[in-house]
């Protein structure tokens, strides 16, 4: 499995030249952490934008945060809150791919490099 990072979410919803591509180009099962959809939809400003992100988050399939991944958040917090510069979000996302053995695709894979054993690359050249 693979979980996508909010950055790459937008550029796909934007039409950036490559996102499209490289999502079809994906052999493995494909999801979005629940944090991610949490950030798109925060992100609208006015009702078009929200109706637009729900319908945009649909074709996807979230990974809702568990009991585990919540724990597992209290302890990456505890270990790298002073050293990572990662916002709530991120950790739970982080929590997340290491809970489910994932990839995470992020052109925020700098950010994550800090959490030990969490595999964070880059999608596709911008």
């Amino acid at each position: 499995m693979v979980l996508i990072d909010t950055d790459i979410l937008i550029d796909i919803q934007r039409g950036y030249p490559g996102a499209a591509d490289w999502l079809r180009s994906l052999v493995d099962d494909i999801g979005i952490p629940a944090p991610v959809a949490w950030e798109m939809l925060t992100g609208s400003r006015h009702r078009a934008d929200l109706d637009r992100s729900k319908r945009f988050l649909a074709e996807f399939r979230a990974e809702e945060v568990t009991l585990a991944d919540s724990r597992l958040t209290h302890d990456l917090i505890s270990t790298y809150v002073l050293t990572s510069g990662l916002s709530l979000p991120d950790y739970l996302v982080a929590a997340q791919c290491l809970n489910r053995g994932c990839v995470l695709y992020t052109f925020n894979a700098k950010h994550y490099r800090s959490v030990a054993g969490l595999v964070a690359l880059p999608p596709y050249g911008r």
